[in-house]
């Protein structure tokens, strides 16, 4: 009992919490997103430790950029920071040419849908786990979401179908399987900007390639951006935009990047293609 209480008194405090990060007092509703989300020249750390060094970069509608780079690199920072969980040291992210403060944070978080490599399920039904974030969506949408995922067939082929429970976390389920539905449940929420985190890190390269190829279709509309460390994933991508000590060290599409000889993305690539050489042989 006591532990439920101690327990409960720290729930109170958090939730007591005024976040750091507010609406301005003459913040609009973010419209639909057209041209796409700009990095300028951000700066960012925690306390004494920089993390992002005057990032820049874009990220267009209807295109597919990846951000890769070592761990560290600030990839993940610059994620929250578009979601503004933190506000930037210095320089500042746009959309569609107006800086993030000019939006209320609840319309921007509702443009923004996020997959990431372990979602949170629930013993609930298929249906329901990725209506999550969409509860009122229909049907034929949930159907649709499934299918840009590359989960329809293993859905339909289970007991149920769409209508098995899960079990708890997702149990009865392999990590393939579970990140895809991370991923309809992301495309369901139909964002204008979707956050890709690492989103087919436990899929086979068939459809991993199967999966990336309808999120650029369906993508056409939106800014979709990739966080990965998978060169197959990134391979993928319209632009690469490669992350160093928390500056962008090189920008590019793949071809464009390996045609550098002395080039970072290139190092990456070659360096993995040894070890695998090696793991091979």
């Amino acid at each position: 009992t006591q532990d439920i209480a101690i327990g409960l008194d720290r729930v109170l405090e958090l939730l007591d919490l005024e976040p750091e990060v507010q609406d301005a007092a003459d913040a609009v509703e973010l419209p639909p997103v057209r041209r796409g989300v700009a990095f300028r020249e951000l700066c960012f750390g925690y306390r004494d430790r920089p993390v992002l060094e005057k990032v820049d970069f874009e990220a267009p509608v209807g295109a597919i950029t990846a951000i890769v780079g070592p761990t560290g690199a600030g990839k993940s920072t610059l994620m929250a920071l578009l979601l503004r969980l933190f506000e930037p040291d210095s320089g500042r992210i746009e959309i569609d040419g107006e800086a993030l403060g000019r939006f209320r944070l609840a319309s921007l978080r509702a443009r923004v849908g996020i997959a990431l490599q372990e979602n949170m399920l629930f013993g609930t039904t298929v249906r329901e786990n990725i209506r999550y974030a969409a509860p009122e969506a229909t049907d034929s949408a949930v159907r649709e979401a499934a299918r840009v995922a590359c989960a329809e067939g293993f859905i339909e082929a289970l007991p149920q179908g769409y209508d098995t429970p899960l079990g708890e976390r997702g149990a009865k389920l392999s990590s393939g399987q579970r990140q895809r539905l991370s991923i309809a449940r992301a495309v369901l929420k139909e964002p204008d900007v979707l956050i890709l985190d690492e989103p087919t890190a436990s899929l086979d390269a068939e459809t991993e390639r199967a999966v990336l190829s309808r999120l650029a279709d369906w993508g056409r509309e939106r800014v979709v951006l990739l966080v990965t460390h998978r060169l197959s994933t990134i391979r993928s991508a319209d632009r690469i935009i490669v992350l160093g000590e928390g500056r962008v060290v090189e920008q590019g599409s793949h071809a464009e990047l390996m045609q550098r000889s002395d080039g970072a993305y290139r190092r990456m690539v070659e360096h993995e293609s040894h070890a695998a050489e090696e793991a091979g042989g």
